[in-house]
């Protein structure tokens, strides 16, 4: 599916999550509010793994879906939730410097320059190569990932779409990985 298909869907996923969460407080529409979430999560679920099984050098697709997951995350949020709304707002930014990074590492002669202002000590590195905004980007949303997966009471397919973006980011990281390893082989 292209990329307009697959954020078209997580955002009518998003949304279905969101009536589903909400009729499962109201008092006679938790039924109705079951059917909602598991079609939302159902349908984010399928966008999620479409992704992943792109080429995984389609980088940009699987942070694109991601970041508009998260953007829709924080959409739904309450305005009182300011600690949810905060790190939603960091972990936004964070894709946003991604997405430059990518572009920054298709650059050989730019990136090799850079590569030079990073530290040689490993915990500046990742597997030997920068650990630039890129690579922290994907780390911490490893991180908030591995969290929710051992968040109890969170149901088995909700369960299964945090597997699967975590899947997606180490998937994407290795690509991106090797993008930079090509960029400063490259001779100039």
């Amino acid at each position: 599916m292209e990329k307009t298909g697959l954020l078209d869907d997580i955002l009518r996923s998003m949304d279905d999550i969101a009536v589903g969460r909400k009729k499962l407080v109201i008092e006679g529409e938790a039924e109705e509010g079951r059917w909602f979430l598991a079609k939302g999560l159902s349908l984010a679920l399928g966008v999620f793994q479409n992704a992943g099984a792109n080429d995984s050098n389609d980088i940009e697709t699987v942070l694109l879906v991601d970041h508009a997951y998260l953007t829709e995350e924080k959409r739904h949020c309450r305005p009182t939730e300011t600690g949810l709304l905060n790190s939603m707002n960091v972990a936004i930014g964070s894709f946003d410097d991604a997405l430059r990074a990518c572009k920054a590492v298709q650059d050989a002669v730019g990136y090799k320059v850079a590569e030079m202002t990073y530290s040689r000590q490993r915990k500046y590195r990742f597997r030997g190569m920068p650990k630039d905004a890129f690579h922290n980007a994907c780390m911490a949303h490893r991180a908030r990932l591995s969290n929710n997966l051992s968040t109890a009471g969170i149901n088995d397919v909700e369960r299964k779409v945090y597997a699967q973006r975590l899947s997606n980011m180490i998937a994407v990281q290795d690509a991106y990985l090797k993008r930079q390893q090509n960029a400063l082989a490259t001779d100039n």
